[in-house]
């Protein structure tokens, strides 16, 4: 019995040092990618600043960006406890090639969460659930004309979390996309969707998953690289019976620096309530979310 339970232990402390492990190395491999992409691509035209505070709120501009963001949930439906989460989203353009004629956005999220345990007080941090997606962007119609925009691509969901309650144990994949319209100056809008369902699990007791989340955007330019947007809040539809719908809302005020042609600095404060909830016990009411992102202009892959 001794022999089983130090064995669980070692399973455990193994898995999560891999995990660390595979999130590092992945980021020393794309900081790698980037550095010799860097050195090789050839120079961008200028954009002006209102251009870059555009293509730093849209999911489907050719920009390369670093974000790292911070979420703190001040209040908790069925829980005393103030759950706290850091996401780190990096932003990867590739250029079209002779196998693929379309640009392309990589975008891996790696998030760390401080999770309820339990209705007290008490909380634990893990790792979260990895995601990923590859946007391939339409050059149908001409944005530069219409001021639309759209890409397409797989969507996978990995099984990275470090804990049985911060992730849910299942491999996932589905499809993703993304559509703006940027045909009114200093006006953006359109939304974000992403749809993963479950096909192999970590564990027999994990439960099948079908969920389809839309995140829709609207940023509004105020001059002089500030904006006001609303483009923070997630609406999570799982699909399966009796299982959860989550509605927020969110507002929030940002601005953008342009620091020379290859670097900026785009930096917001947001706050988020939970409109509509069903099957919900347990989830945020009121979130403060503040992210940093850099940004990188003339980086592509």
């Amino acid at each position: 019995m001794l022999a089983e339970q130090n064995g669980f232990v070692l399973f455990k402390v193994t898995r999560s040092l891999a995990v660390r492990g595979s999130i590092l190395s992945l980021g020393l491999l794309m900081a790698g990618l980037c550095s010799q992409a860097a050195a090789q691509s050839p120079a961008k035209p200028q954009e002006s600043l209102e251009t870059l505070t555009t293509d730093a709120n849209d999911p489907t501009a050719i920009l390369a960006q670093l974000k790292i963001e911070n979420d703190y949930t001040v209040d908790e439906y069925g829980t005393q406890a103030e759950p706290n989460s850091i996401q780190i989203q990096p932003v990867i353009p590739v250029r079209p090639f002779s196998l693929m004629p379309l640009q392309q956005l990589l975008r891996p999220t790696f998030k760390i969460n401080t999770i309820p345990y339990g209705s007290g007080p008490a909380t634990n941090t893990e790792f979260d659930d990895t995601e990923f997606w590859d946007l391939f962007i339409s050059r149908w119609p001409d944005p530069r004309t219409t001021g639309l925009r759209w890409g397409i691509g797989p969507y996978f969901v990995f099984p990275t979390a470090t804990t049985h309650a911060a992730g849910k144990g299942a491999w996932q994949a589905g499809p993703a996309g993304a559509v703006v319209y940027r045909g009114i100056p200093g006006l953006l809008l359109g939304g974000l969707l992403q749809q993963g369902t479950s096909f192999l699990y970590t564990a027999p007791d994990r439960k099948p998953v079908t969920k389809l989340t839309f995140q829709p955007f609207f940023v509004y330019q105020l001059g002089h690289g500030w904006y006001l947007r609303s483009r923070d809040a997630t609406w999570t539809f799982n699909l399966r019976h009796n299982t959860s719908t989550e509605i927020p809302l969110s507002a929030g005020i940002g601005k953008v620096w342009k620091f020379s042609e290859d670097r900026g600095l785009n930096a917001s404060l947001a706050g988020e309530w939970m409109l509509y909830r069903q099957f919900a016990p347990q989830v945020e009411q009121f979130t403060l979310k503040f992210q940093v992102t850099i940004l990188l202009p003339r980086l592509e892959l």
